[in-house]
This record gives structure tokens, C-alpha cells and sequence, in this order.
């Protein structure tokens, strides 16, 4: 592999209808985005979303499309079996020509506690993670002639192989989520072939955390220029004053509920947690959140009382949002490139098809130029 990576652009797929979803993903490709990440999870928070299984969504759009890399965003390591992970991941690279891309992270509590799934402690999910991917990694190299064996601390393979081998060689590529985790930074350095952020950061920040992979890839052995990184940008295009007035005040209310979900992004934004009004509930963050009434009711409550003010809040989206004309948006999101990112993922605090069209016919030219 090059130690130069192209610079792609990829986008989410959520919704409350799954038609909607697959035609968004269809329609991704013609716009120009070179991937498609859907979500792999069994619930997640308000809005009520149609949420699908990841990998029949992505055969879906596969059968549809014919180059956008597909990869799930992601798929955590408690509810299955690396070997079935690393089945379903040559199942669907096949369906697709070797379009298959395997995200993977420690898990959520939504997905697992209330279904009776064990939720273990964070060292221990990085350990299992750790050798899930190396068990899937090895089982795309078996075959029949060739089974492989491996003894760990959570799983084994005496004499295993996969059936169908992965049209990628030597597999699809593994793409490690982590929101703010020095051990899963790490990790992805060392055993991924790129990070997935999960959530905003500002340029510095972004910077410190390609710093703090790159570094891990080092140590490992391996070139960091072949670890693609992601920078999560909500990017709105809007020239209209009036427009962008209106817009402001959503986006304003978006980031009021992510720093509850995302409170590491609270001191990255330059606020001191004491000042905004009590200490925020931990069981209100993403990680550890239960979706359901009750947690629909404490985390209004929580966005109520999140006492920042107009010009925190307006200094952070300066930060982290890419947010105004083409040239507003251009500019913000090269700060990120320069900080290292080698793939731009348009995430929208204010969603919408049009605004995705816009970033398709303005801003991925711009950028693809240099």
C-alpha cells in the first residue's frame, strides 16, 4: 500500500424509514462519497430511528451500487463470536467484489445490559477486542487445506477454517472505534487499518489522537501512513442569512445534547465542566446509555439544565463544525487534513438529503483538488 493515501469522503446511513436508508446509500455512489458507514446496533437514542441490522442493509446497497466501500459503524465484540464476524465480513466481500469494511469497537451498554449480554469492565472489552480481531484476521487467511489454531484468553480455533476466503487480501480492512480511549487509540495503531471517531473533535484535538495512533503504529512496527484516519465533521452548507439564523439555533441545540452524549468533548471545547450548571450525569453518556422513556425524559432534562451560554456554544461550533458557505465549510475542513485526516466523514447535526447533494457537488470537488 501507498504510504500517500487519497483523500475519501464517506458519510452515515440513518433514518426512521430503512427504504429511505438503502436509497440514500444508492445514492451516495452517484454523488461521488466512496463509503457508507451504517450503524450496528439493536436500539440507540431519540429520534426514533429505524434501526436495521448493519450487514443486511449493506448487502442490500452492494446489490445496488457497484465501487462505495460498505462498513459497518460499528459492530461492537460482545453480542458475537469473532468467527461469525469474520463469516459474515467474507460473505458480504464477496456479494460486493471486495467492498467489505469491518468497523469494530469495545461496545455500548444500550446493546448489550438490557439484553442480558455481560457488560464488562474497559480494559477487559480492549482485551477482547484485541484478540477478536486477531482471530478474525487469521481465520480470512484459513481455508480448507490450511485450518488455523489459536489458544487466547477468550477464544481458541483448534483446526478451524472459513469455507469462503475474502476477496481483499489478506482481508477486509478493520477500522477501530474510539471516541477518546488512549488504550483504543492505541490499539488502532497497532493492529487496525484505520480509526473510526464516533464523535466531533476540534483540529487540536484531532491532532493530538492521529499523534497518539501513529505513535502506537510505530511501536508496533508498522507504517503509519497506511492507517487511514477520520475526521466526524457535521458540515451544513447555507449562504441564506435568514437560512443560517434558523440553522444556528438547531445546530446550537444538536451540540447541547452531544456534549451530554459526548462529555469528553466538554474540556476539548475549552469548558470547564464545574461551569456548566452541576456535575453531568455519566449514565447520560452515549457509552452507558439505556435508550427508553426514562432516558429519553432525564436526558431532556439534562440538555435543559446544561447552563452554557450562546457564546460557548457559538465558539464551540466554530470549532467543530464546518458551518456557511462553501468557502466557510472548505476552509474548516482542510484545518482537519492538515491535522492528519485522510478521510472526511460529513456527519449533520440538521440532516438533510439536499445538504448531503451540496457537499457532493461543491465541497468533495474543492477538496479532492487539494
Amino acid at each position: 500500500m501507498s504510504k500517500t493515501r487519497t483523500l475519501t469522503f464517506s458519510r452515515e446511513l440513518v433514518g426512521d424509514n430503512v427504504d429511505k436508508i438503502v436509497a440514500d446509500g444508492s445514492e451516495a455512489e452517484s454523488l461521488g462519497f466512496d463509503m457508507v458507514w451504517v450503524p450496528d446496533h439493536l436500539v440507540d437514542i431519540q429520534p426514533p430511528q429505524s434501526i436495521t441490522d448493519a450487514w443486511t442493509v449493506l448487502a442490500f446497497i452492494g446489490a445496488k451500487t457497484q465501487k462505495i466501500r460498505l462498513g459497518s459503524g460499528v459492530t461492537d465484540i460482545q453480542r458475537m463470536h469473532p468467527a461469525k464476524i469474520a463469516n459474515i465480513m467474507a460473505t458480504l466481500d464477496n456479494l460486493t467484489r471486495g467492498r467489505a469494511v469491518l468497523g469494530i469497537g469495545a461496545g455500548e451498554i444500550m446493546n448489550t445490559k438490557p439484553y442480558g449480554i455481560p457488560w464488562e469492565e474497559k480494559k477487559i472489552r480492549i482485551q477482547r477486542l484485541r484478540e477478536t480481531i486477531k482471530v478474525a484476521k487469521l481465520l480470512w487467511s484459513s481455508s480448507y487445506s490450511k485450518p488455523v489454531n489459536f489458544s487466547g484468553e477468550f477464544y481458541s480455533l483448534r483446526d478451524a477454517h472459513l469455507s469462503l476466503s475474502p476477496v481483499q487480501k489478506p482481508g477486509p480492512p478493520v477500522y477501530i472505534g474510539a471516541f477518546s480511549s488512549k488504550g483504543m487509540l492505541r490499539l488502532a495503531g497497532e493492529v487496525a487499518e484505520g480509526w473510526y471517531p464516533g464523535s466531533q473533535n476540534t483540529p487540536e484535538s484531532f491532532r493530538e489522537k492521529v499523534d497518539l495512533v501513529r505513535d502506537a503504529a510505530k511501536k508496533a512496527g508498522r507504517s503509519p501512513e497506511e492507517i487511514d484516519m477520520i475526521a466526524s465533521i457535521p458540515t451544513i452548507v447555507c449562504t441564506d442569512e435568514k437560512r443560517r439564523a434558523q440553522l444556528l439555533v438547531e445546530i446550537k441545540q444538536s451540540l447541547k445534547t452531544t456534549l451530554i452524549l459526548s462529555q469528553y468533548l466538554i474540556p476539548v471545547i475549552g469548558i470547564d465542566e464545574k461551569d456548566l450548571g452541576g456535575t453531568l450525569p455519566k449514565e447520560l453518556d452515549y457509552q452507558f446509555a439505556t435508550p427508553g422513556p426514562a432516558y429519553d425524559q432525564a436526558l431532556s432534562e439534562g440538555v435543559e439544565r446544561l447552563a452554557i451560554s450562546d457564546d460557548n456554544l457559538e465558539k464551540a461550533i466554530d470549532r467543530i463544525v464546518a458551518f456557511g458557505s462553501v468557502d466557510d465549510c472548505v476552509s474548516k475542513i482542510e484545518k482537519f487534513v492538515r491535522a492528519g485526516a485522510t478521510q472526511i466523514f460529513f456527519t449533520n447535526f440538521v440532516a438533510s438529503r439536499e445538504n448531503y447533494r451540496q457537499i457532493a457537488k461543491e465541497i468533495i470537488p474543492r477538496l479532492s483538488r487539494g
